[in-house]
């Protein structure tokens, strides 16, 4: 694992999506390291190799499953606020793709919350 964040930080952006790829994948079987795993792919939101990367599309990707995979609603609003900081750094295509994505995301976060909320309200009848 320590060799997969080294890339992140280390290799070319678009080797390092690959490698943010793999460590999404470990943690979801091992949520130990989800924490360092968040904190890397947030640092990589202001990466200014983003702008000229050619794997931007796989870097949306990422994003989405793994702010939709986040059980920490403080985190992915922090997300949230962070990529909408740096859209004006990008290109149109990306930035038409970012706020898809936020849009998919605010909606998925809206159900989980009207979803957790009626729960509560069916225990407290």
């Amino acid at each position: 694992m320590d060799t997969l964040f080294k890339i992140t930080h280390a290799g070319t952006f678009n080797t390092s999506i690959q490698a943010l790829q793999l460590v999404y994948q470990v943690t979801r079987s091992r949520p130990a390291a989800a924490d360092r795993y968040y904190r890397t792919l947030y640092e990589s939101l202001i990466d200014p190799r983003l702008v000229t990367s050619s794997k931007q599309a796989m870097y949306l990707n990422l994003l989405f499953k793994s702010l939709k995979s986040d059980d920490s609603l403080p985190r992915v609003m922090a997300f949230v606020k962070r990529l909408l900081q740096m859209l004006g750094l990008q290109q149109p295509p990306f930035i038409c793709g970012a706020l898809y994505l936020l849009g998919e995301v605010i909606s998925a976060i809206h159900t989980q919350i009207n979803a957790d909320s009626s729960c509560s309200r069916l225990r407290q009848d």
